[in-house]
């Protein structure tokens, strides 16, 4: 099914627009593409002849980061040849070094039931409860096990040393600053490895990565036009874009990501988390996640939209006092004071957050930042929600043997479509790259290995290297900034509806079907660029296609013209697949019907969170948001 499907009546398609839209879409975008920057590439030449280095392994993991750390290990320990590629240094790409926090489900102390329920109906019923069962299962596994490494003994971005012994006594190869570009597949279909080149920021030449495996474990993180602060480096949705291009499937595209930041200061994202980077230990957020509160929801976004942003350190529109939330959380951190003491909490080395609000006065040399408002990121998806998809919890993606996913590479829809508090996303990471390296040691011993041909390898690494061989064309970094000025508007992936993202549309389109065929690269780190460019413009156009085709709003995606839930039509994820035609094609994967919301409980019970617009648009239809669902 396609977004034309889903057309409403009377509505004219982009392609009909006239003359006068076009018109006064040109006068939006040129600033932007009046003077696109063609250039011409002084050290284009020939690649064929740069060195190559083959590699052959039995498993293949891709990224570094708490995913392919745990992947790796774990099929090293089960006495497969593990090889590691990261496009930067172990834990230091992607969010890795960002993590802080953790949120162990304690069987001896926290009810199961309350977790699922708590979650469920703060992800808006479309998580996944398979894997957070699996979470409450081996979460409390991976806390000792991250104990026993020395994780809980220093800093977060301290972290990488403690992982890269880890690899090293685990026997690991690891291959580090390799950007790589594409999945390498036999004429069956079935993955066999990929390439990739090495690069440095030096005048010193690339080389070709060329790696064969039985199996290939993507970790490779989440992506973002617009990370949250430092120290966030890498995130560009290579995985997702390799994964896509070999036929896979991928889904939860149209949940975007709202770390918060200030008003008056918006570029200091960092100072949002600054304290988190301080912390020695194991940091523990107690108790279960809230039903609506806390977490990053659209909430922020919303407030923003309707009232605008003050500048004058208070809240929106100028309102002053403490925000709404507030409460909720002073009511929630005396309910979690009650864990103190109990099962792995009585231990003396942790350091818990009840998820009370700020208390004290401002640290020294704090300035009045203003209002915090979402928007520090920008593109980037609900940790665990977007990414390959797997229907079966074996981290398999579907459809294609050979290839597996972990991490935020991942679409688990573990928190669904709002992300519901800190401390999943660490951990929920560590656990989908032990089971995905459990799976694809167990496909190996069972499975005929891929047989990729030469020719394959050869049309693959000419595609890598095309930027560097072409004389003129377009400097990713021209290229990069007209992306991010179609997507990172605010009416674009926060508050969306359809004109405007079919307007983002046909930007994007035009910038993959014209422009990425025609990108330069002067040196390696150009080249990384051009790639990661080419990454970044497949998922914008994932995240506008999803984004037209689920008309309705859940979690952080919001509709203006469709300002509400509908479990009857939407009560599912978004599937994105490259049809035989090269087309991206969409469909729903839906959910269980146990999986929904209470039909005895009001709409507003099972949706705390209320959208601009929507109880005047249920009321067209007949729904009293205080009745029955």
């Amino acid at each position: 099914m396609t977004n034309k499907d889903q057309k409403k009546p009377g509505r004219t398609p982009f392609s009909a627009m006239s003359r006068r839209d076009l018109l006064t879409l040109g006068a939006v975008t040129a600033t932007a593409v009046a003077a696109p920057m063609i250039i011409r590439n002084g050290t284009a030449k020939p690649m064929g002849q740069i060195i190559k280095d083959n590699y052959d392994t039995d498993i293949l993991v891709i990224g570094s980061g708490f995913a392919g750390v745990f992947a790796a290990v774990e099929a090293s320990t089960k006495g497969q040849r593990v090889l590691l590629l990261d496009k930067g240094s172990v834990g230091w790409s992607g969010l890795s070094p960002w993590a802080s926090d953790s949120r162990p489900f304690d069987p001896t102390i926290y009810d199961r039931d309350e977790w699922m329920e708590n979650l469920s109906t703060n992800c808006e019923w479309i998580n996944d409860r398979g894997w957070l069962d699996i979470f409450m299962d081996e979460s409390m596994n991976i806390f000792e096990t991250l104990d026993s490494w020395g994780v809980h003994k220093c800093k977060p971005f301290e972290r990488s040393k403690v992982f890269l012994n880890k690899l090293q006594q685990a026997g690991v190869e690891i291959i580090e600053r390799v950007m790589v570009t594409s999945l390498l597949k036999d004429e069956a279909g079935r993955v066999g490895g990929a390439v990739g080149f090495t690069f440095d920021d030096s005048n010193d030449e690339c080389k070709s990565v060329i790696v064969k495996a039985k199996a290939t474990i993507l970790c490779t993180g989440a992506g973002a036009y617009k990370s949250p602060g430092f120290p966030n480096w890498g995130q560009t949705f290579d995985g997702d874009a390799m994964a896509y291009m070999a036929g896979a499937t991928i889904t939860g595209k149209e949940f975007h990501d709202t770390h918060g930041t200030f008003s008056n200061y918006p570029a200091a994202a960092y100072e949002n988390w600054s304290w988190a980077q301080d912390v020695t230990g194991a940091f523990i957020m107690v108790g279960a996640p809230e039903k609506a509160s806390g977490g990053l929801t659209i909430d922020e976004a919303l407030q923003a939209a309707q009232s605008g942003v003050s500048r004058g350190g208070h809240g929106p529109g100028g309102a002053g006092g403490p925000p709404p939330e507030m409460e909720a959380m002073k009511t929630s951190a005396e309910k979690n004071q009650s864990y103190k003491g109990k099962g792995f909490l009585a231990r003396e080395d942790l350091i818990l957050d009840f998820g009370e609000p700020p208390s004290g006065p401002p640290p020294k040399g704090h300035i009045n930042k203003g209002y915090h408002v979402g928007g520090a990121t920008s593109g980037m998806g609900v940790h665990k929600s977007e990414g390959v998809f797997n229907a079966d919890h074996s981290c398999r993606a579907d459809g294609i043997k050979g290839l597996y996913a972990a991490g935020d590479a991942l679409g688990s829809m573990l928190c669904g479509s709002s992300y519901p508090g800190r401390g999943f996303s660490s951990y929920g990471s560590a656990i989908q790259g032990r089971i995905a390296a459990q799976t694809a040691c167990a496909d190996v011993a069972t499975l005929e290995e891929a047989t990729v041909t030469d020719a394959e390898i050869e049309t693959k690494v000419a595609q890598m290297w095309s930027p560097r061989e072409r004389d003129k064309g377009y400097s990713p970094s021209w290229v990069t900034q007209v992306l991010q000025g179609a997507m990172t508007p605010f009416h674009i992936l926060y508050i969306k509806e359809e004109r405007r993202l079919e307007g983002a549309l046909s930007s994007i389109e035009y910038l993959r079907k014209h422009v990425v065929p025609n990108l330069v690269a002067s040196n390696g780190h150009e080249l990384r660029m051009a790639h990661e460019t080419a990454s970044m413009l497949l998922n914008a156009e994932m995240k506008l296609r999803a984004s037209l085709y689920r008309t309705e709003s859940r979690g952080t995606h919001f509709r203006e013209d469709y300002p509400a839930r509908n479990d009857a039509d939407w009560h599912c994820w978004v599937l994105l697949q490259q049809g035989a035609d090269g087309a991206m094609q969409l469909a729903k994967h839906m959910l269980p019907e146990e999986w929904r919301p209470d039909a005895t409980a009001s709409y507003r019970e099972n949706y705390p969170r209320a959208y601009p617009g929507e109880e005047a648009f249920l009321a067209a239809q007949g729904i009293d948001v205080a009745s029955q669902s």
